[in-house]
C-alpha cells in the first residue's frame, strides 16, 4: 500500500513527494512551553507542549504558514470548533484556540497515548495482536459507534470514518479523530459560526469534488450525492469488516470508488471463514448499498455489545446450520475426494453453529466412520508414503544381512572346497545385492516400483547360489522360504504371485539342470535313503553341523527381526487408528447427553 492510498479527498496534506515544512516558529506565548514533534500532516504539525498554568502535558496542532489559504484555514478552525463542541469521552477535547506571534493558527487539545486502529491492524508485531485481540477491538469500536451517534444527535456527520482516524488508547480509551471534513447541520445551535465545506450543499458541489477516503466511502458519498448519518455507519461497517478479517473491505485508492458504487454489501465471511454469523450479518447491514437499510450507529453498537455479552441469534444459527447440512449432504453424494472434503467441512461448520443439530451429527458421523469404497487419493498417498518408509527400513536391514553373508561364505574356504567358482559367485552376488539394497534404501520407493522387482530378482539369484554350494535340497529350501516370507510381508502393489514365481524359479532351474545332467546330481534316493552330495563342498559331520547351524541362526535371526518389526509397526498403527477414532467420536454429542446433561454409559 503506498502512502497515498488512504489519503482523504480532497488531499490537504500537500504534495506527496515534497517534504512538509516545519512551522517556522513555535512560540505560543507565556502559557505554553512547546516541545518535540509528535506528528506531521498536510496542514501542520502536532507538538507536545506543557500548559504552564495548569501544569499538564497537552498536544498543540499548529498550521503551516506555507499552506495557509482560505480553504485550509477554514478547515483548520472548523476542525477545532467541531471537535471542541462535541463533548464526548471518545472525542478529543479542545482546550484552547489561537494564533501565535507569527500569525500561525493553533489549537490545544488533550495529549493522547496509544496507537491508531490502522497501526494495530497492520502491525506484524505479535505483542500488538496479543495486546489488542479481536474482542478488545470490538469493545473499543462500540465506544466509537456511540461517539459517532452522539455527533449525529448534535447534527454532525464525520464523513471520514476509517481505522487511521480511530485512536486506541493505552488504558481502554477510544477516540474519533480528524473532524475536519465534518458536515454540520444548519440546525446545530452550537455550530452557528462554523462555515460549510464544499460538498455540504449538493447544489454547489463541483464535478469530482469528493469528500472522504476511497476504500471507506459509502456508495452515495462516492457518487458525490448528499450524505447523512448513514454514510458514517457505512464507514463503521468497513472498520468492522477490517477488524474481523484483517483486510479492508475495498481496495485502497481511487480504484475503490467503482467498487463502492457497485457492491451490494460487504460480507466478511466471503473473505475469511472464521466469522461469527451475528457479526457477519451486522457488517452486511452496515455496508448495504441502500442507505435506507442501514442501522443507526447506536444500533450497530448494540449489536456488537449483544455479541460480546454472549447473546446469540439461535434462530439464525440454526438456519445457517440447516444450510450447511444441506450442502454437506449434496456434496457427500458427489463422486471423488473434493465432494467428500466439502461435505466434511460443511458438516463440521453446521455442528459448530448448532451442536445439537441432529442432521449435522448424522452426516458427520457417517463421513467419519463409513469408509468409502475408493479411498481419498491424499489418504492413499500418505499411506503409501508410510508403507514406503517401512519397506525402506526392511531393505536396509537386508543390505546388512547380505553384507554379513559375505563373511559367512568366505569362511567356507576353511572347509573341503571342491569347486571354487560357486562360492566366489555367491560372494559377488551377496556384495551386489547388499549394494543394491543400500542404494534402494536411500529414499522410499513407489508402491509399484520396477526397482523392487529388480531387487527381488537379484535377491533370488543370490539365494540360488546356496543350491550350487550345498545342493538343491540341503540349504536352498530354507533360504527360499525365509526370503519369500520377508518379501510377501513387504507392502507393495506387485502381485504376490509374481513374487512367489520369482522365488520358486531358481530352485526349479537348478533341479532342471541336475535332472538333465547339465550339473552333477546333488541328491540321490537309493533303497529308501536320501543321499545329498554338495557340488562345491565336501561335507563331514562336523562341517555339516557348523554350516547348517550358522545358516539356521542367520535365517532365524533375520526372520525374527523382520517379523518383530512388522508386529510392532502393526500394533502402533492399530493403536493410532483406534486413538484417532476415539477422539473423532468425542466430536459428536452422545445420545442423551444434551437432553439430560448426563453422560450415558458406553
Amino acid at each position: 500500500m503506498n502512502e497515498g492510498d488512504d489519503a482523504t479527498l480532497p488531499d490537504t496534506r500537500g504534495g506527496l513527494t515534497d517534504p512538509v515544512p516545519r512551522v517556522s516558529a513555535v512560540d505560543l506565548g507565556e502559557r505554553y512551553e512547546v516541545g518535540p514533534l509528535l506528528g506531521r500532516g498536510g496542514m501542520g504539525e502536532v507538538r507536545l507542549a506543557r500548559d504552564l498554568r495548569i501544569d499538564r502535558e497537552v498536544a498543540v496542532k499548529l498550521m503551516h504558514g506555507a499552506h495557509r489559504d482560505e480553504l485550509t484555514l477554514g478547515r483548520f478552525f472548523r476542525e477545532a470548533r467541531v471537535q471542541g463542541v462535541l463533548e464526548h469521552p471518545a472525542v478529543v477535547p479542545v482546550h484552547d484556540l489561537g494564533i501565535d506571534r507569527d500569525g500561525n493558527p493553533y489549537f490545544v487539545m488533550k495529549k493522547l497515548s496509544g496507537m491508531s486502529l490502522q497501526e494495530v491492524l497492520t502491525s506484524k508485531d505479535p505483542s500488538v495482536a496479543e495486546r489488542w485481540p479481536r474482542r478488545t477491538l470490538l469493545a473499543r469500536l462500540i465506544d466509537v459507534c456511540l461517539a459517532v451517534e452522539f455527533a449525529h444527535s448534535r447534527g454532525v456527520i464525520h464523513r471520514d470514518i476509517k481505522p487511521a482516524n480511530i485512536m486506541i488508547g493505552d488504558y481502554g480509551e477510544a477516540y474519533v479523530l480528524d473532524w475536519g471534513l465534518a458536515k454540520v447541520s444548519a440546525e446545530g445551535e452550537s455550530f452557528r459560526g462554523v462555515a460549510p465545506l464544499s460538498g455540504d450543499d449538493i447544489g454547489h458541489t463541483l464535478v469530482g469534488d469528493l469528500l472522504g477516503t476511497p476504500g471507506y466511502m459509502s456508495p452515495e458519498q462516492a457518487r458525490g450525492e448528499a450524505v447523512d448519518w448513514r454514510t458514517d455507519v457505512f464507514g463503521l461497517g468497513c472498520v468492522l469488516y477490517e477488524i474481523l478479517t484483517g483486510f479492508s473491505a475495498m481496495p485502497r485508492g481511487i480504484a475503490a470508488l467503482a467498487i463502492s458504487v457497485g457492491a451490494p454489501h460487504h460480507r466478511p465471511s466471503e473473505r475469511t471463514s472464521d466469522i461469527p454469523p451475528e457479526l457477519d450479518d451486522l457488517c452486511v447491514r452496515a455496508t448495504v448499498a441502500n442507505a435506507a437499510d442501514r442501522p443507526t450507529a447506536r444500533e450497530l453498537a448494540a449489536g456488537l455489545q449483544a455479541y460480546l455479552d454472549g447473546d446469540r441469534d439461535d434462530a439464525r444459527r440454526r438456519e445457517l446450520a440447516d444450510e450447511a447440512v444441506a450442502t454437506a449432504r449434496e456434496a457427500a453424494r458427489r463422486p471423488g475426494d473434493e465432494g467428500r472434503a466439502i461435505a466434511m467441512r460443511s458438516a463440521s461448520s453446521a455442528l459448530a453453529l448448532d451442536p445439537s443439530h441432529q442432521g449435522a451429527q448424522e452426516v458427520l458421523g457417517s463421513l467419519l466412520f463409513d469408509i468409502p469404497d475408493t479411498l481419498p487419493a491424499e489418504a492413499v498417498a500418505a499411506a503409501d508414503q508410510e508403507r514406503g518408509e517401512v519397506r525402506q527400513r526392511v531393505i536396509r536391514k537386508a543390505g546388512f544381512t547380505y553384507l554379513f553373508s559375505i563373511f559367512v561364505l568366505a569362511g567356507t574356504f576353511v572347509l573341503d572346497v571342491r569347486q571354487v567358482w560357486p562360492i566366489v559367485l555367491g560372494i559377488v552376488l551377496c556384495a551386489t545385492t547388499s549394494t543394491y539394497a543400500f542404494l534402494l534404501a536411500r529414499r522410499p520407493m513407489p508402491m509399484a516400483s520396477p526397482w523392487f522387482i529388480g531387487f527381488t530378482l537379484v535377491n533370488c539369484a543370490t539365494v540360488s547360489t546356496t543350491g550350487l554350494i550345498f545342493g538343491v535340497l540341503l540349504m536352498l529350501p530354507m533360504f527360499v522360504i525365509g526370503s519369500l516370507s520377508a518379501f510377501l510381508s513387504l507392502p507393495t502393489r506387485h502381485s504376490p504371485w509374481t513374487i512367489i514365481g520369482i522365488h520358486l524359479l531358481p530352485m526349479g532351474v537348478l533341479l532342471t539342470l541336475e535332472l538333465t545332467g547339465i550339473l552333477p546330481r546333488s541328491f540321490d534316493i537309493s533303497a529308501g535313503t536320501l543321499v545329498i552330495t554338495p557340488y562345491a563342498l565336501g561335507i563331514t559331520p562336523l562341517s555339516l553341523a557348523l554350516v547348517f547351524g550358522s545358516s539356521f541362526l542367520v535365517q532365524l535371526g533375520s526372520t525374527i527381526d523382520l517379523q518383530s518389526g512388522f508386529r510392532v509397526a502393526q500394533e502402533a498403527a492399530q493403536n493410532r487408528i483406534h486413538a484417532q477414532t476415539w477422539h473423532l467420536k468425542q466430536l459428536l454429542p452422545r445420545e442423551g447427553t444434551l437432553e439430560t446433561g448426563r453422560t450415558p454409559k458406553v
